[in-house]
């Protein structure tokens, strides 16, 4: 009996510096994402667009940014541009509080032609966003809000790796302030999301 003991105890013994080791030393990457990111990316490059390119930073100056991760065969993104564009356009929602970027999410699998047909084009089978519209890819580096150096992070991992549609508010220096993951476009949602916009 103490002869089994005594091998249990000395087998423990071994194993817990290796679990805590592999739990301390998990990969050079594994450092927490930072908390304040900005990214930069091309564009649709409509007028919209306001030009080729981008930079989240940038447009963080104007104040808070609501980011709409969108995929052109999404319902849900449809529903959202659509409500978002009406409630911008009806006057219930005000612009100067904050400004909307669409940022696709989908870089593996459809390309800008696509984007372009569901969410670019003022056309009556269209989404239409009259906000910018950003071709993100999962290698677009996030970078350090103030550095502006790469985090070593992709666009979507830095970001959650959000589904579409997901709703961010992006507020000073970068910070994610506010999620929501709601598939189907709510007004309450969006009543929640330009209150916290207006505090910020």
């Amino acid at each position: 009996m103490l002869h089994r003991l005594s091998i249990a105890l000395i087998t423990l013994i071994l194993l817990i510096p290796g679990c805590i080791e592999s739990q301390s030393v998990i990969g050079d990457k594994e450092e927490e994402i930072p908390l304040r990111l900005s990214f930069k990316a091309e564009t649709l490059d409509r007028v919209e667009d306001q030009g080729p390119t981008f930079d989240l930073k940038q447009e963080l100056e104007d104040g808070p940014v609501l980011i709409l991760w969108i995929g052109s065969a999404c319902f849900g993104c449809h529903e959202w541009t659509n409500m978002i564009r009406e409630s911008l356009e009806n006057g219930s929602l005000n612009e100067s509080t904050l400004s909307v970027v669409s940022v696709h999410g989908w870089s593996g699998i459809e390309g800008s032609e696509e984007v372009m047909n569901a969410f670019g084009l003022d056309s009556n089978d269209s989404s239409y966003a009259p906000w910018k519209i950003v071709m993100g890819k999962e290698n677009t580096p996030a970078l350090d809000y103030f550095s502006e150096q790469d985090t070593g992070y992709g666009l979507y991992e830095a970001y959650g790796n959000p589904s579409t549609p997901t709703l961010q508010l992006i507020g000073d220096n970068g910070i994610k302030m506010w999620q929501s993951k709601n598939y189907w476009a709510n007004s309450t949602i969006l009543d929640e999301i330009w209150d916290t916009a207006s505090k910020l």
